[in-house]
C-alpha cells in the first residue's frame, strides 16, 4: 500500500473542480420537474467515484420507485456510492446542516435532516418521510445512526422505521443494501488497514479524505438485496431486526470470503 500526498493534492483539486461545476448546474436543475432532479447528483457522484480511484462491484437490482433504501454505514464514501447508483433522497444527522460548505452541497441533493437525540421529535421526522414519499422521491437510510469501522454492522434504530405504519405507505418497499470494503490498493482488507477508509469516532474529516485520496484504489461490494413490502411487517422493531439480519449476514458472508482468499494468497506465497 503506498501513500501519495501529490495524488492526494491532484485529486482534491479535480473534486473541488467538479464539485463546484455540479453544484451551478443543479441550481438550475433543483427547480425542475422531480424526473430530471437527480440527473447532476448522479452524475455528480459517478465522477467522484472515478476521482476517488473507487472499483464498485455491483450485486442485485435496486426498486426504482416507493422505496426506501436501508443501508449500512461505514464512511462518508457510502453517500458516494449510493449516490452514484440510487434515485434517492439521503436522510443525515441534523449536525451536518450546520457544516460549512457541505451543507450547502447536500442542501442541493435535499437531503433529509434528522436529528436523532430528540426522541420527542421522531413523529415529526417521520412526517418529513411521508411528505417526501408522497412527492415521489426514494430515500436512502443509514438505521446505524453512525459510521463504524466496517468489521461489523452496529444495531439498528428502529425510530424511523415506524414510517410503515402510515395507511397510505402499504404498498411500498424497504430495500435492504449492504456496503462491504474489501481492498485497498489491491490488498484484502484487515482491521490494520480499516482506518484508510471508514471514518468513525472522533476522526477528523478533513485530514481523513487527505489521507484517503492519496492512498490509490479502493473496491467495493455493493449488494442489492430482494424489496420488501411494508404491509409484511407488524412492527417497526421487526422491520430494522429483518433488515439488520439481511445486511449484517452479507458483510459478514463478503468479509469471509476476502478472509479466505488472503489466507490462500498468504498460504501460495509462502509454499509455493
Amino acid at each position: 500500500m503506498f501513500y501519495s500526498p501529490i495524488l492526494s493534492f491532484f485529486r482534491i483539486s479535480g473534486i473541488l473542480s467538479w464539485t463546484f461545476l455540479c453544484c451551478s448546474l443543479q441550481l438550475v436543475f433543483i427547480i425542475l420537474p422531480r424526473k430530471y432532479f437527480f440527473i447532476v447528483p448522479k452524475v455528480f457522484f459517478k465522477g467522484l467515484v472515478f476521482l476517488f480511484g473507487i472499483k464498485l462491484k455491483i450485486n442485485g437490482l435496486p426498486r426504482k420507485y416507493k422505496t426506501i433504501y436501508i443501508s449500512n454505514h461505514s464512511s462518508y464514501i457510502d453517500i458516494i456510492i449510493l449516490g452514484s447508483v440510487l434515485d434517492a433522497l439521503f436522510v443525515a444527522k441534523s449536525e451536518i446542516a450546520s457544516w460549512p460548505l457541505i451543507n450547502r452541497v447536500v442542501k442541493l441533493g435535499k437531503t433529509i435532516f434528522v436529528n436523532r437525540k430528540q426522541l420527542m421529535r421522531a413523529r415529526e421526522q417521520i412526517e418529513i418521510l411521508d411528505n417526501n414519499l408522497n412527492k415521489g422521491y426514494n430515500i436512502i437510510i443509514f438505521p446505524e445512526g453512525t459510521s463504524n469501522d466496517g468489521t461489523k454492522v452496529l444495531p439498528f434504530k428502529s425510530s424511523l422505521f415506524a414510517i410503515q405504519e402510515h395507511e397510505n405507505k402499504k404498498d411500498h418497499y424497504f430495500q435492504p443494501t449492504s456496503i462491504t470494503y474489501t481492498r485497498l490498493d489491491g490488498i484484502p482488507l484487515n482491521r490494520m488497514f480499516k482506518p484508510f477508509f471508514a471514518w468513525y469516532g472522533d476522526m477528523d474529516l478533513v485530514p481523513h479524505a487527505w489521507k484517503f485520496l492519496g492512498i490509490g484504489n479502493c473496491e467495493i461490494i455493493l449488494n442489492f438485496h430482494q424489496p420488501i413490502k411494508f404491509s409484511k411487517f407488524k412492527s417497526r422493531k421487526e422491520t430494522s431486526s429483518t433488515c439488520y439480519n439481511i445486511i449484517s449476514d452479507q458483510v459478514a458472508s463478503n468479509l469471509n470470503v476476502q478472509n479466505k482468499e488472503k489466507f490462500i494468497n498468504l498460504y501460495n506465497h509462502k509454499y509455493l
